[in-house]
């Protein structure tokens, strides 16, 4: 499911491995990242077909994140001043704010808090030792609370704290674009607004999942949740047009979501 930021990563894999021994473990905790991220990919219909058992596929993607969490602490634990002097602390604090927001998405049992002091530890360092994140890393890490906020609507099975947590993730979400204002056709707008319709569709099957049975009901239902997903999806239709493979992403969960366009873009 993070495709997106997979992609904008590897040029960054080329760049570390001319580095020391610091690049060598952020190196290694990017391929197990990466590896985790191709394993989740193959458990979503938005790629193509799932092609990934989904209880062994997300037990396997959870151990890689692990690791690469464990070897991303170690690399700044250990290598902290080789990263810096090499431009690629800021790259590891965030690696770390990733593998974790993934681990607790993954795993009920682990620490749920754990992401919001990591992006808080992330904010004082960036003051206070003049660390420099890149435009993605920004946004991202704005973005971070409302995709943990996604993640724990979808385990709430009280529905009034998942619409609060959902409508939390969405305002989230656009506040992480509205505040860095990347470039228009920069790949972290299409991430971002592909969560947001990916925490409209949750928040849309989680609460309304076998209803309306009225026909009439059913149509206002539809037009309703229609209008809200079309505002993210038209978001995107510059990006559609020069992405042959965003564009079969986000037809296919406009087939999920049951959204049908009324024109080709």
């Amino acid at each position: 499911m993070n495709q997106i930021i997979q992609r904008t990563w590897i040029a960054l894999l080329v760049i570390v491995v001319m580095f020391g021994c610091g690049a060598h473990r952020l190196k290694q905790a990017q391929d197990s990242y990466h590896q985790a991220v191709q394993i989740e990919a193959q458990l979503s219909f938005e790629e193509t077909e799932p092609t990934a058992d989904p209880l062994e596929g997300a037990s396997q993607a959870l151990r890689n994140y692990r690791i690469a969490l464990s070897l991303t602490d170690e690399a700044l634990e250990k290598h902290a001043e080789n990263l810096k002097k090499d431009h690629l602390y800021g790259t590891a604090l965030m690696l770390k704010a990733l593998c974790q927001w993934r681990v607790a998405a993954l795993d009920e049992e682990a620490d749920q808090d754990k992401i919001r002091e990591i992006i808080e530890d992330i904010d004082t360092r960036v003051k206070e030792e003049n660390i420099t994140l890149g435009t993605r890393d920004k946004v991202l890490l704005r973005a971070l609370p409302g995709l943990r906020e996604h993640a724990l609507g979808l385990h709430q099975s009280d529905l009034k704290k998942a619409r609060r947590l959902f409508e939390s993730a969405l305002s989230t979400l656009e506040e992480s674009l509205s505040s860095v204002n990347p470039p228009e056709d920069h790949p972290v707008r299409a991430y971002i607004r592909l969560a947001q319709m990916r925490t409209l569709r949750a928040w849309r099957w989680i609460e309304f999942p076998d209803r309306p049975k009225d026909l009439t009901e059913r149509k206002n239902w539809n037009d309703e949740w229609n209008a809200k997903y079309v505002v993210y999806r038209n978001k995107l239709v510059s990006l559609m047009q020069a992405n042959r493979g965003l564009r079969a992403r986000v037809e296919n969960m406009d087939i999920d979501f049951g959204y049908e366009p009324e024109n080709q873009e």
